[in-house]
């Protein structure tokens, strides 16, 4: 036992260098340029900032970006999103002549980087340096196409490499929160193995009880199991009325709306009702939990497979949609086999924490209810997750089925592979793990007691 504790406490010493790391490394891959400064001028105009990604590029309008200055006399702050391995820019101040001052020039990445009013470069022919102080300068525009341009790479780097103490303390306490998890998870790893061995010798039954029940979920209407695909497809056919149609958005990704649309609404589909369903399980199968031979293990796994059905036919549906539309299958839609089994890892991970649950906090089910509405809204389907500001687009990437939803874009649309995403990868597993074991645990000390209170 002894040696046990050693053995852990120096694998939890690895991990958790391992993980500062790669948190640190993704920090860095998420980093996000931007200038920023302050401007007052006695015109109105709109400043335009270029910028190349190394010393042989031209200066493009492709490689642009607006901002105006409508209030002339006053200080305004402006602020310019960059790309991370920007070179060197070039700031266009307006199309007249003007009295401009520009002071606290900022790089801002991981950490903020004071810009040396010393280092910008004009043309004399068209500025001319009127007053310069330690933070601010002021440029007489002489021309009508007045510029400065700005070397920036150094200071680049610095501004990406930098790290402030509430970073590292993040960092720092993100490593220590994954080596407690990933210490929780190897304890346990007998114990998943022995749950995961039971559930793959049911199998046969398990395949048995799913075919009936989605064959008896419809059985007492006329259309029978025709309902299990109408309500999906009226769904998908409303929200497309009401996105493209009546909100008039445009094509996105340059792919159709409807096409970036129902490869995400489509596994959230999946996703909510197999755990709805799987939640309950115990209670509709009260009469197979009473009986002491049964596995009782299996049957979060018959709703999971049940509704199964419905999702294949789905995926079958996003291919042929698709191909309507001019975008064939390619090497990457073999990809969609990897999110689909992630999928079904997410539900069965986090069903059997609800199933075993659900029995004895009955207003579980309610609450599961609220947060698949309100989930469905915070996770990126009927918008992108770009759109949001980089601490709100962090925050949002904890859903885990945003790594779902954007992975079955990468492999309609983008054309990634899931390898080219590691951190948001092995959070997912680190996710569905952990919840895979919370669950058997609390299956195993709870399952004694499920026929006293069904």
């Amino acid at each position: 036992m002894k040696f046990k504790k050693i053995i852990l406490a120096l694998i939890g010493f690895i991990l958790v260098v391992v993980f500062f790391n790669m948190f640190t490394g993704y920090q860095k891959s998420e980093t996000r340029l931007s200038l920023e400064f302050q401007v007052n001028s006695d015109q109105a105009d709109n400043y335009q900032l270029f910028y190349i990604m190394n010393k042989d590029q031209e200066w493009t309008e492709e490689q642009s970006l607006h901002q105006d200055y409508g209030q002339k006399g006053d200080w305004v702050n402006l602020k310019y999103d960059l790309p991370k391995n920007v070179y060197s820019l070039r700031f266009d101040m307006g199309n007249q002549r003007a009295t401009v001052k520009i002071k606290d020039v900022k790089l801002k990445g991981n950490s903020s980087v004071n810009i040396p009013l010393s280092e910008i470069i004009t043309q004399e022919h068209e500025l001319k340096i009127t007053s310069q102080k330690d933070k601010q300068i002021e440029l007489q525009v002489l021309d009508s196409d007045p510029y400065v341009i700005l070397d920036i790479k150094a200071h680049r780097d610095a501004a990406i490499e930098g790290k402030s103490f509430l970073s590292i303390s993040i960092i720092s306490l993100s490593s220590v929160v994954a080596t407690l998890i990933s210490l929780y998870i190897i304890n346990s790893i007998k114990e998943v193995y022995r749950f995961l061995r039971e559930i793959f010798k049911g199998r046969r039954l398990i395949f048995s009880l799913a075919k009936n029940d989605f064959k008896t979920k419809y059985a007492s209407s006329y259309l029978g199991i025709v309902w299990g695909f109408i309500q999906p497809l009226l769904t998908i056919v409303t929200y497309w009325f009401v996105f493209q149609v009546g909100l008039r958005s445009g094509s996105v990704s340059d792919v159709p709306f409807i096409l970036w649309f129902i490869v995400a609404i489509i596994p959230w589909f999946f996703f909510s009702e197999a755990l709805s369903s799987a939640t309950n399980v115990y209670s509709e199968y009260s009469y197979l939990v009473k009986k002491v031979v049964f596995k009782i293990e299996l049957l979060p796994v018959v709703k999971i497979i049940s509704a199964l059905f419905v999702h294949l036919f789905f995926i079958l549906f996003i291919f042929v949609m698709y191909t309507g539309y001019g975008y064939y299958p390619d090497l990457y839609s073999f990809q969609m086999l990897y999110y689909l089994i992630c999928t079904i890892m997410l539900v069965f991970s986090v069903s059997l924490v609800t199933s075993a649950i659900v029995l004895f906090f009955k207003d579980l089910n309610q609450i599961i209810i609220i947060i698949l509405q309100i989930g469905f809204w915070f996770t990126p389907i009927g918008w992108s997750y770009t759109m949001l500001p980089d601490f709100w687009s962090n925050v949002f990437k904890l859903n885990p089925m945003f790594y779902i939803v954007e992975g079955y874009r990468d492999t309609f649309i983008y054309s990634v592979s899931f390898i080219q995403h590691p951190y948001y990868t092995l959070y997912f597993w680190m996710f569905c793990l952990t919840a895979l074991v919370v669950g058997i645990k609390s299956l195993k000390k709870l399952k004694p007691h499920f026929a006293d209170v069904i």
